[in-house]
């Protein structure tokens, strides 16, 4: 039951997906034809104007995914869908747990989609020497794939806040998505605060930590110090999502308040 409730949010949740995926690629594929035809005026003006749209809609895409997986929360469990959904045999948990995954499934794949067309949009050779160059240093290829991960974990611990947020919210009587709103981005933002002051308080014991603070500036980075922040910020966001994921089922196995 639970794969059949995972396929079915998941096609719900990129239903409209698909345009906004099919906006992304195209724009990503004038931006790579454009660049042929730099070197004068209109052809560096069409290519500029190219590459921001094509970055916005990488943004865009990521944002809409992650309101579809919200909406589609929203809608399943307190909305006139909620009196249906409530009704499966099956368990709050497993019905949150549908949730959880099809939401980490339709992130991944808009960042999936994000990453093709940024390499359809701008891939060269001289980008094409620098992977190279990066990949042949074990340090640096660390730190690329690295701040990947941390960038896919920032997102699906964004993503995470809002289901969370959305549970605590619908729990009052009144006000349910003010209430939700409000607590998402003091939530989000408080935990940001919380990671950056960890980090801070590592580079108490560490100088070259706490150089990048500006703390320190006669003490030399290495990239022992990045491997240090990359593992810590990724560490906390894994236990951050977890704590969020465990928390939001607990209170939503308690009960649901319909619309």
């Amino acid at each position: 039951m639970l794969k059949k409730l995972i396929k079915y949010d998941f096609l719900w949740m990129n239903r409209n997906m698909v345009v906004i995926f099919a906006i992304t690629a195209i724009l990503s594929i004038l931006t790579r034809i454009s660049s042929n035809f730099t070197g004068s005026v209109i052809g560096d003006l069409v290519f500029g104007i190219l590459r921001g749209f094509t970055i916005a809609a990488f943004a865009n895409a990521v944002i809409n995914s992650a309101i579809r997986i919200w909406e589609r929360f929203r809608q399943s469990f307190y909305k006139d869908e909620a009196y249906l959904t409530h009704t499966l045999p099956v368990s709050k948990n497993t019905l949150y747990d549908s949730k959880v995954l099809s939401g980490l499934c339709a992130i991944l794949l808009s960042l999936a989609v994000v990453i093709t067309c940024f390499f359809i949009a701008f891939w060269n050779n001289d980008m094409y020497e620098y992977f190279r160059s990066v990949f042949k240093d074990g340090d640096m290829t660390f730190i690329v794939l690295g701040i990947l991960v941390t960038a896919v974990l920032e997102v699906v611990y964004a993503v995470n806040v809002g289901m969370f947020s959305l549970t605590v919210g619908h729990r009052a009587n009144n006000g349910r998505m003010i209430r939700s709103a409000v607590l998402g981005i003091v939530l989000y933002f408080t935990l940001q605060s919380l990671l950056l002051g960890i980090i801070y308080g590592i580079g108490i014991f560490d100088d070259s930590v706490k150089a990048m603070f500006g703390d320190a500036m006669d003490v030399a980075i290495g990239f022992s110090t990045y491997r240090t922040l990359i593992a810590v910020t990724d560490a906390l966001y894994l236990v951050l999502t977890t704590g969020l994921y465990f928390g939001g089922k607990k209170l939503f196995s308690k009960g649901v308040n319909v619309e």
